[in-house]
Parts: structure tokens; C-alpha cells; sequence
């Protein structure tokens, strides 16, 4: 797995301007101090939907920002406009999503940072 790249709509300002974001992959201790960043709740008819954990999702997304291979500053988060942020929650989510299902809602023309996914259960 590789490093997740954001292109941002609206550039935002740190010690110089932000055009994209990088993060790195989640590791071990990420994930053991963490958790995942969604869980899965029944939908009905033998689906479930991906609840996402919007506070954890902020935690990874603070974490796991990288600027020139070292740790970025967490704090221009903040500066992100809700188009961006929700960029920014899919790409980290993406980190945690199986291999199959990634591949299918990147080639998706529907994949949008605000639908939640459904999948059958088992």
C-alpha cells in the first residue's frame, strides 16, 4: 500500500501554500491506538452500511499527514473547507477499505466522498 495524495480544490496557507496533501499508510501502532476508523451497522434485507467515526478519522488524518517524507503539521487541517475534508475522510478511510471494494469504488462514477457504502452481509 502507498502513501494517499489529496489534490485540494482550495489551496490553504502553512509555512507555504498547501496545493495537496500526502498521508502515509497506517501502521501497527496506528492502528492498535486508534482502532478502525468505521464500523459496519445492519441496513436491513441482509445489508449493512459503513458507519464512519468522523473523531477518529480526524485523529488518523492528523497523524498520518506527511510533508517531504517526515510528519506534517496537523494544525492546517484546519484551514480545510468541506469539500476538502471530505476528500480527506474518504482517502483515509480508503486506507482500511479490502482490496476488492477499493478497486471497485475508485473505477465507480457514482464514488462520492459523502456516500456511505452498502454491502451485502454474509
Amino acid at each position: 500500500m502507498s502513501n494517499k495524495v489529496v489534490t485540494l480544490e482550495k489551496p490553504i496557507l502553512g509555512h507555504r501554500p498547501y496545493r495537496q496533501l500526502e498521508f502515509r499508510e497506517p501502521k501497527f501502532r496506528d492502528l492498535m491506538e486508534l482502532g478502525d476508523p468505521y464500523i459496519w451497522v445492519p441496513a436491513g434485507n441482509d445489508y449493512s452500511r459503513r458507519l464512519d467515526d468522523t473523531q477518529i478519522i480526524a485523529k488518523y488524518a492528523e497523524r498520518l499527514l506527511v510533508e517531504d517524507g517526515k510528519a506534517g503539521d496537523p494544525l492546517i487541517l484546519d484551514q480545510l473547507g468541506v469539500a476538502d475534508t471530505r476528500k480527506v475522510r474518504e482517502a483515509i478511510v480508503d486506507f482500511f477499505q479490502p482490496a476488492a471494494a477499493t478497486a471497485a469504488s475508485s473505477t465507480s462514477p457514482e464514488n462520492s466522498s459523502s456516500t456511505q457504502d452498502s454491502t451485502p452481509t454474509a
